[in-house]
Protein backbone atom coordinates (compact mmCIF):
# COMPACT_ATOMS: atom_id res chain seq x y z
CA UNK A 1 0.00 0.00 0.00
CA UNK A 2 3.08 2.60 0.74
CA UNK A 3 4.63 2.12 -2.39
CA UNK A 4 1.00 2.52 -4.17
CA UNK A 5 0.87 5.33 -2.26
CA UNK A 6 4.21 6.89 -3.46
CA UNK A 7 3.85 6.10 -7.07
CA UNK A 8 0.45 8.29 -6.82
CA UNK A 9 2.06 10.82 -4.95
CA UNK A 10 5.10 11.03 -7.58
CA UNK A 11 2.54 11.31 -10.65
CA UNK A 12 0.56 14.24 -8.77
CA UNK A 13 4.01 15.86 -8.44
CA UNK A 14 4.85 14.95 -12.04
CA UNK A 15 1.76 16.56 -12.77
CA UNK A 16 1.93 19.53 -11.14
CA UNK A 17 5.79 20.18 -12.53
CA UNK A 18 4.06 20.07 -16.07
CA UNK A 19 1.44 22.02 -15.31
CA UNK A 20 3.48 24.85 -13.81
CA UNK A 21 6.23 24.34 -17.38
CA UNK A 22 3.56 24.54 -19.23
CA UNK A 23 2.07 28.20 -17.50
CA UNK A 24 5.87 29.55 -17.88
CA UNK A 25 5.73 29.26 -21.33
CA UNK A 26 5.26 32.42 -23.29
CA UNK A 27 2.02 32.91 -24.57
CA UNK A 28 1.93 33.12 -28.63
CA UNK A 29 -0.99 33.89 -31.15
CA UNK A 30 -0.26 34.00 -34.92
CA UNK A 31 -3.12 36.59 -36.53
CA UNK A 32 -3.94 36.89 -39.70
CA UNK A 33 -1.79 38.15 -42.62
CA UNK A 34 -2.88 40.56 -45.00
CA UNK A 35 -2.60 40.56 -48.43
CA UNK A 36 -2.31 43.24 -51.03
CA UNK A 37 -5.49 42.10 -53.50
CA UNK A 38 -8.81 40.77 -53.03
CA UNK A 39 -8.82 37.64 -55.61
CA UNK A 40 -10.04 34.65 -53.70
CA UNK A 41 -7.21 32.60 -54.24
CA UNK A 42 -4.71 35.14 -52.48
CA UNK A 43 -7.04 35.65 -49.60
CA UNK A 44 -7.31 31.52 -49.13
CA UNK A 45 -3.03 31.09 -49.78
CA UNK A 46 -2.95 33.90 -46.95
CA UNK A 47 -5.47 31.29 -44.24
CA UNK A 48 -2.93 28.69 -45.91
CA UNK A 49 -0.05 30.27 -44.81
CA UNK A 50 -1.27 31.61 -41.38
CA UNK A 51 -2.01 28.19 -40.71
CA UNK A 52 1.48 26.37 -42.14
CA UNK A 53 3.01 28.93 -39.71
CA UNK A 54 1.03 28.25 -36.35
CA UNK A 55 1.81 24.56 -37.00
CA UNK A 56 5.54 25.32 -36.94
CA UNK A 57 5.37 27.49 -33.89
CA UNK A 58 3.20 24.50 -32.26
CA UNK A 59 6.24 22.15 -33.00
CA UNK A 60 8.75 24.21 -31.66
CA UNK A 61 7.10 23.76 -28.11
CA UNK A 62 8.57 26.71 -26.64
CA UNK A 63 5.20 28.74 -26.66
CA UNK A 64 1.85 28.37 -25.26
CA UNK A 65 0.15 28.49 -28.43
CA UNK A 66 -3.93 30.84 -28.40
CA UNK A 67 -6.14 29.37 -31.15
CA UNK A 68 -7.26 31.28 -34.10
CA UNK A 69 -10.88 31.18 -32.48
CA UNK A 70 -9.52 32.28 -29.61
CA UNK A 71 -6.79 35.21 -30.60
CA UNK A 72 -9.73 36.08 -33.22
CA UNK A 73 -12.57 36.42 -31.01
CA UNK A 74 -10.39 38.43 -28.36
CA UNK A 75 -9.10 40.94 -30.88
CA UNK A 76 -12.94 41.35 -32.04
CA UNK A 77 -14.18 42.10 -28.43
CA UNK A 78 -10.87 44.36 -28.12
CA UNK A 79 -11.33 46.06 -30.73
CA UNK A 80 -7.68 45.69 -32.34
CA UNK A 81 -7.35 45.69 -35.80
CA UNK A 82 -4.10 43.93 -36.92
CA UNK A 83 -3.26 46.44 -39.02
CA UNK A 84 -2.93 48.75 -36.13
CA UNK A 85 -1.67 45.51 -33.38
CA UNK A 86 1.46 47.79 -32.12
CA UNK A 87 -0.08 50.59 -31.20
CA UNK A 88 0.06 51.74 -27.99
CA UNK A 89 -3.55 51.43 -26.73
CA UNK A 90 -3.34 48.17 -28.37
CA UNK A 91 -0.07 46.88 -26.81
CA UNK A 92 -1.47 47.94 -23.23
CA UNK A 93 -4.60 45.62 -24.56
CA UNK A 94 -2.63 42.99 -25.43
CA UNK A 95 -0.33 42.92 -22.47
CA UNK A 96 -3.41 43.04 -19.99
CA UNK A 97 -4.70 39.48 -21.76
CA UNK A 98 -1.02 38.47 -20.86
CA UNK A 99 -0.10 37.52 -24.43
CA UNK A 100 3.59 37.55 -25.10
CA UNK A 101 4.45 37.31 -29.11
CA UNK A 102 1.53 37.97 -31.60
CA UNK A 103 3.04 36.67 -35.22
CA UNK A 104 1.72 38.39 -38.47
CA UNK A 105 2.75 39.39 -41.78
CA UNK A 106 1.85 39.40 -45.37
CA UNK A 107 1.15 37.29 -48.55
CA UNK A 108 1.37 39.53 -51.61
CA UNK A 109 0.69 38.67 -55.30
CA UNK A 110 3.54 39.09 -57.50
CA UNK A 111 2.45 37.61 -61.05
CA UNK A 112 1.96 34.18 -60.39
CA UNK A 113 4.37 34.05 -57.15
CA UNK A 114 4.24 35.55 -53.89
CA UNK A 115 5.85 37.66 -51.01
CA UNK A 116 5.51 35.92 -48.11
CA UNK A 117 6.86 38.04 -45.16
CA UNK A 118 6.28 36.82 -41.32
CA UNK A 119 7.20 39.27 -38.43
CA UNK A 120 6.63 38.68 -34.41
CA UNK A 121 5.38 41.29 -32.69
CA UNK A 122 7.46 41.49 -29.11
CA UNK A 123 4.32 42.96 -26.88
CA UNK A 124 6.44 43.33 -23.65
CA UNK A 125 8.13 46.39 -25.35
CA UNK A 126 5.41 47.10 -28.36
CA UNK A 127 8.03 46.71 -31.51
CA UNK A 128 8.49 44.13 -34.23
CA UNK A 129 11.83 42.36 -32.89
CA UNK A 130 12.31 39.95 -36.13
CA UNK A 131 11.01 39.29 -39.10
CA UNK A 132 11.69 37.21 -42.46
CA UNK A 133 10.46 37.42 -45.94
CA UNK A 134 11.27 35.09 -49.15
CA UNK A 135 9.72 34.78 -52.78
CA UNK A 136 7.72 31.82 -53.61
CA UNK A 137 5.74 29.99 -55.70
CA UNK A 138 2.13 30.33 -55.77
CA UNK A 139 1.68 26.43 -56.39
CA UNK A 140 0.27 24.82 -53.84
CA UNK A 141 3.26 22.78 -53.29
CA UNK A 142 5.28 25.66 -53.87
CA UNK A 143 3.77 27.08 -51.51
CA UNK A 144 3.95 25.11 -48.98
CA UNK A 145 8.09 24.08 -49.39
CA UNK A 146 8.46 27.81 -49.55
CA UNK A 147 6.50 28.52 -45.69
CA UNK A 148 8.22 25.59 -44.04
CA UNK A 149 11.48 26.93 -45.30
CA UNK A 150 10.58 30.42 -44.67
CA UNK A 151 9.22 29.80 -40.95
CA UNK A 152 12.02 27.41 -40.30
CA UNK A 153 15.20 30.29 -40.90
CA UNK A 154 12.03 32.75 -38.90
CA UNK A 155 12.03 30.76 -35.77
CA UNK A 156 16.11 30.13 -35.76
CA UNK A 157 16.51 33.70 -36.18
CA UNK A 158 14.03 34.61 -33.40
CA UNK A 159 16.64 33.04 -31.21
CA UNK A 160 19.51 34.38 -32.74
CA UNK A 161 18.01 38.34 -32.77
CA UNK A 162 15.95 38.06 -29.40
CA UNK A 163 19.31 36.70 -26.74
CA UNK A 164 20.19 39.36 -24.63
CA UNK A 165 23.68 41.20 -23.51
CA UNK A 166 24.33 41.93 -19.85
CA UNK A 167 25.45 45.69 -20.24
CA UNK A 168 27.92 48.01 -17.77
CA UNK A 169 28.38 50.82 -18.94
CA UNK A 170 29.59 54.46 -17.92
CA UNK A 171 27.89 56.02 -14.66
CA UNK A 172 27.69 52.53 -13.83
CA UNK A 173 24.93 51.34 -14.99
CA UNK A 174 23.56 47.92 -16.07
CA UNK A 175 21.49 46.17 -17.87
CA UNK A 176 19.41 43.88 -19.87
CA UNK A 177 19.19 44.40 -23.48
CA UNK A 178 17.53 43.44 -27.11
CA UNK A 179 17.04 44.35 -30.92
CA UNK A 180 14.52 47.08 -30.69
CA UNK A 181 15.22 48.33 -26.53
CA UNK A 182 16.27 51.73 -26.02
CA UNK A 183 20.05 51.86 -25.31
CA UNK A 184 22.30 52.82 -22.50
CA UNK A 185 22.73 56.07 -24.57
CA UNK A 186 19.27 56.58 -25.90
CA UNK A 187 19.50 54.92 -29.23
CA UNK A 188 17.70 51.80 -30.20
CA UNK A 189 19.78 48.45 -29.79
CA UNK A 190 20.24 46.79 -33.49
CA UNK A 191 22.50 44.60 -32.73
CA UNK A 192 23.17 41.88 -30.26
CA UNK A 193 26.56 39.38 -30.26
CA UNK A 194 28.74 37.47 -27.55
CA UNK A 195 27.44 39.61 -24.58
CA UNK A 196 28.02 43.24 -26.68
CA UNK A 197 25.51 45.65 -27.69
CA UNK A 198 25.37 48.20 -30.52
CA UNK A 199 22.82 50.77 -30.40
CA UNK A 200 22.06 53.59 -33.43
CA UNK A 201 20.53 57.51 -32.70
CA UNK A 202 18.07 59.52 -34.62
CA UNK A 203 18.91 61.13 -37.87
CA UNK A 204 20.99 63.71 -37.05
CA UNK A 205 20.72 65.75 -40.29
CA UNK A 206 22.25 65.93 -43.07
CA UNK A 207 25.76 66.64 -44.10
CA UNK A 208 28.64 66.18 -46.63
CA UNK A 209 30.81 63.02 -45.54
CA UNK A 210 33.27 65.01 -43.26
CA UNK A 211 30.74 67.01 -41.55
CA UNK A 212 28.73 63.33 -41.38
CA UNK A 213 32.34 61.92 -39.42
CA UNK A 214 32.37 65.17 -37.19
CA UNK A 215 28.57 65.09 -36.75
CA UNK A 216 28.46 61.38 -35.57
CA UNK A 217 31.59 62.03 -33.21
CA UNK A 218 30.10 65.23 -31.68
CA UNK A 219 26.90 63.45 -30.48
CA UNK A 220 26.23 63.27 -26.93
CA UNK A 221 23.71 60.82 -27.00
CA UNK A 222 23.41 59.65 -22.96
CA UNK A 223 26.14 61.65 -22.06
CA UNK A 224 28.31 59.38 -24.14
CA UNK A 225 31.34 60.13 -25.78
CA UNK A 226 31.95 57.07 -28.06
CA UNK A 227 29.42 57.54 -30.92
CA UNK A 228 30.82 57.40 -34.09
CA UNK A 229 29.79 57.23 -37.89
CA UNK A 230 28.78 53.84 -38.90
CA UNK A 231 30.23 51.55 -41.05
CA UNK A 232 28.47 50.18 -44.43
CA UNK A 233 28.33 46.47 -42.56
CA UNK A 234 26.92 48.52 -39.07
CA UNK A 235 24.07 50.61 -41.91
CA UNK A 236 23.18 47.19 -43.06
CA UNK A 237 22.80 45.69 -39.82
CA UNK A 238 20.43 49.05 -38.82
CA UNK A 239 18.54 48.16 -42.20
CA UNK A 240 18.40 44.51 -41.86
CA UNK A 241 17.23 44.31 -37.79
CA UNK A 242 15.82 47.32 -37.65
CA UNK A 243 14.48 49.51 -40.82
CA UNK A 244 13.30 46.02 -42.48
CA UNK A 245 11.87 44.43 -39.35
CA UNK A 246 9.49 47.77 -39.11
CA UNK A 247 11.08 48.43 -35.75
CA UNK A 248 12.12 51.82 -36.38
CA UNK A 249 11.30 54.28 -39.57
CA UNK A 250 14.75 56.10 -40.15
CA UNK A 251 13.22 58.94 -41.23
CA UNK A 252 15.54 59.52 -44.71
CA UNK A 253 16.26 57.07 -47.54
CA UNK A 254 20.01 57.43 -47.99
CA UNK A 255 22.62 57.70 -44.62
CA UNK A 256 26.22 57.87 -44.96
CA UNK A 257 28.79 55.32 -43.91
CA UNK A 258 32.32 55.74 -42.53
CA UNK A 259 33.43 53.08 -45.47
CA UNK A 260 35.37 54.66 -48.10
CA UNK A 261 35.25 53.83 -51.62
CA UNK A 262 38.01 55.87 -52.98
CA UNK A 263 39.53 59.40 -52.17
CA UNK A 264 36.06 60.24 -53.99
CA UNK A 265 34.10 58.57 -52.93
CA UNK A 266 32.52 57.12 -49.93
CA UNK A 267 29.85 54.30 -49.29
CA UNK A 268 25.77 54.89 -48.38
CA UNK A 269 23.07 52.78 -47.37
CA UNK A 270 19.07 52.88 -48.94
CA UNK A 271 16.76 52.25 -46.21
CA UNK A 272 13.96 52.04 -48.02
CA UNK A 273 15.38 48.75 -49.84
CA UNK A 274 18.53 48.18 -48.85
CA UNK A 275 20.79 49.12 -51.55
CA UNK A 276 24.36 50.31 -50.59
CA UNK A 277 25.80 52.66 -53.27
CA UNK A 278 28.82 55.02 -53.63
CA UNK A 279 28.38 58.64 -53.90
CA UNK A 280 30.95 61.40 -54.08
CA UNK A 281 31.82 62.77 -50.26
CA UNK A 282 31.41 66.39 -51.11
CA UNK A 283 27.07 65.80 -51.61
CA UNK A 284 24.61 66.36 -48.40
CA UNK A 285 22.95 63.15 -47.16
CA UNK A 286 21.21 61.98 -43.79
CA UNK A 287 23.63 60.61 -41.14
CA UNK A 288 23.12 59.03 -37.73
CA UNK A 289 25.54 57.72 -35.24
CA UNK A 290 26.30 54.61 -33.63
CA UNK A 291 28.10 53.45 -30.38
CA UNK A 292 29.04 49.56 -28.82
CA UNK A 293 28.29 49.24 -24.98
Amino acid sequence: MKNKKAVVLLALTLAASVNLWAQELPRLAVVEFSTNNSAEKTKQDAITVRNLTESQMVATRKYQIITRDEIDKLLANQQIQVSSISSAENIKKLQLQNISYIVTGSVDAMGTDYAVMVKILDVATGQFSHSGSDLMGGVSKELYTGVGTLIDKFIAGMSSHGEQVVQTGQGGRSGRYKIGDTGPGGGIVFAVEDNTGMEVSRMLGTFDWNGAKSAASSYRGGGMSDWHLPSKDELNLIYENLQKAGVINGGASWYWSSSQYDGKYAWLQNFDDGRQAYFIKYNAISVCAVRAF
